[in-house]
């Protein structure tokens, strides 16, 4: 956000203090020492004088410890990051220490920039996986899966199980089923070579934004995934 005629207002997602907003004093000025560091999806070293009881902090310096160009070259992968980072942002408070969601984002951002695999599947791994820490991960268990007989399942929002067709909840395949569960408990690596139909992504992601939006309400954003379908690019 720009701050009067040189200056800009950044949030940063630190490992130490969680969101925290700061002022960048001369950060616009063409030679500013603050270069790119402060553009979205940066992972930095930062010296912030952070005040608790002050909502906006000062940042003197900043440097890069991993730079993305991979990710600043495509605007799928563009999209997938300023998601997650939408997400992120919406719902962690400020100077909420929470030091498994930064791992959880290096982690997720690093693939995104770095992979040739399956980076559609970094966006619904990272939300589920952030619902996790938070407390609404999902409850399924293996044999509900492995149970299901038919074509179809359903999951149930409130709880995250999956049941049987006809049940109360959110109606689905059984592969779209079964990525969800892949999604939310395996690792990264493995997340990265799962592959998936046109129509199964589709759904699979509609089904992950159902169970998030059921229990994030109305902090739950849209904003970024609105922008990228109006200009015809949008994810997935």
């Amino acid at each position: 956000m720009d701050y009067g005629e040189s200056s800009c207002i950044a949030t940063l997602f630190t490992f130490e203090h969680g969101k925290i907003s700061v002022l960048a004093r001369g950060s616009r000025m063409p030679k500013s020492k603050f270069g790119s560091t402060l553009e979205p999806l940066s992972y930095i070293q930062a010296v912030i004088y952070l005040k608790p009881t002050r909502g906006l902090q000062t940042i003197s310096d900043a440097t890069f410890i991993r730079s993305f160009p991979v990710t600043r070259e495509s605007i799928e992968r563009i999209e997938i990051g300023l998601r997650i980072m939408e997400l992120t942002n919406a719902v962690m408070l400020d100077l909420q220490h929470h030091a498994e969601v930064f791992t959880l984002l290096v982690s997720a951002l690093t693939a995104l920039g770095t992979t040739s695999d399956e980076v559609r599947n970094i966006l619904p791994f990272y939300q589920l996986r952030l619902a996790s820490l938070l407390g609404f991960a999902p409850g399924f268990k293996k044999k509900e899966i492995e149970g299901l007989g038919t074509s179809h399942g359903v999951l149930e929002l409130q709880t995250g199980r999956i049941l049987e067709d006809g049940c109360a909840g959110f109606r689905s395949e059984r592969s779209v089923l079964r990525a969800f569960t892949i999604l939310a408990r395996a690792s990264l690596s493995t997340v990265l070579h799962m592959e998936l139909s046109k129509t199964e992504r589709f759904q699979l992601n509609e089904l992950v934004s159902m169970y998030l939006q059921f229990h994030f309400e109305e902090a739950y954003p849209s904003r970024s995934e609105r922008i990228f379908a109006q200009l015809g690019t949008g994810y997935p």
